[in-house]
Order: structure tokens, then C-alpha cells, then sequence
């Protein structure tokens, strides 16, 4: 039986082989121009270089190539961040009881209660001022706020 780790390497390799047109072990702009066009992303060659070239680069390497290996870990790094983002919409969730998608002072006060936390209404309000707009919290603030600490201290 495989596993899902090889399951999903194969898929990432048969998928930059099909991208790979040339055969040459490596996607050049044009290349993934095609791709991105076939998904309704018009990215200019500029676009596309800019991209390749944040991507970091092996000796001797081609600038305007992607390589399997810096290929295959930007798939993966970009599944890591949905599987983040997975994590973190649960924790939202588990917040935002009444599904309406915001956190408010009173959810926040109400769940830190129940989980024994006494924590001052106002500098929940100080956090939630801070970090929302309008005395709440959206997903996607909240997510922000997680994913770049470094950004937010």
C-alpha cells in the first residue's frame, strides 16, 4: 500500500512531467505560461521571471528555470499553508459559535470563561481594535494575525 507522502510525490512528478514539454527536466516561462493560461491566469513573462527568480536557485542553474526540486517544494509549501489555514479556521470556528463569521469582544470574553481564563474586557477590546475593524474580527484577519507573528509583535 502507498502511502499518502508517495502518493502525492508521484502526482507532483507525473504533473511537472506533463508540464515539462521539452523534456528537459526543468519548466522554462513559456512553459508555465501554457499551464497558468490554461487556468485563467494571465501572467506576463515578467510576471513569470519574477516568480522563478524567488525561488531559490541551484549551482549552475538556469535563472529563468524551475528545477523538479524547486517545483516539488512549492507545491508543498503551498499545501503546508492550506493545511495552516485548515487548522486555523477550525480554531476561528471553535470561537466563533454563531457561524456568522467574526470573533467579537463578547465571544472571545464567553470562550476564555468557559475554559477557566479570566481575562479583562477591555483589553480584549484593545486586542480585538487592533487586529479588526468595526469591534470585530474577520477569518481572514485572524489568519493574518496567525500566520505572520514575526509581522504583528
Amino acid at each position: 500500500m502507498t502511502s499518502n507522502s508517495e502518493t502525492l510525490e508521484t502526482e507532483i512528478r507525473e504533473l511537472f512531467d506533463l508540464l515539462d514539454t521539452n523534456k528537459d527536466d526543468r519548466l522554462a516561462p513559456k512553459e508555465l505560461d501554457c499551464v497558468l493560461r490554461a487556468l485563467g491566469i494571465n501572467a506576463t513573462e515578467a510576471d513569470l521571471i519574477e516568480f522563478i527568480g524567488e525561488l531559490p536557485k541551484e549551482e549552475g542553474q538556469d535563472k529563468d528555470c524551475v528545477t523538479y526540486d524547486q517545483y516539488a517544494a512549492k507545491i508543498k509549501s503551498n499545501l503546508d499553508i492550506s493545511n495552516e489555514t485548515d487548522s486555523l479556521q477550525g480554531v476561528f470556528n471553535a470561537f466563533d459559535h454563531m457561524s456568522d463569521g467574526f470573533l467579537t469582544v463578547s465571544k472571545i470574553k464567553g470562550v476564555l470563561s468557559n475554559l477557566g481564563i479570566s481575562f479583562p474586557e477591555a483589553e480584549i477590546q484593545m486586542i480585538v481594535n487592533q487586529i479588526g475593524t468595526d469591534g470585530r474580527i474577520s477569518f481572514d484577519q485572524f489568519q493574518t494575525l496567525m500566520l505572520n507573528t514575526e509581522d504583528s509583535l
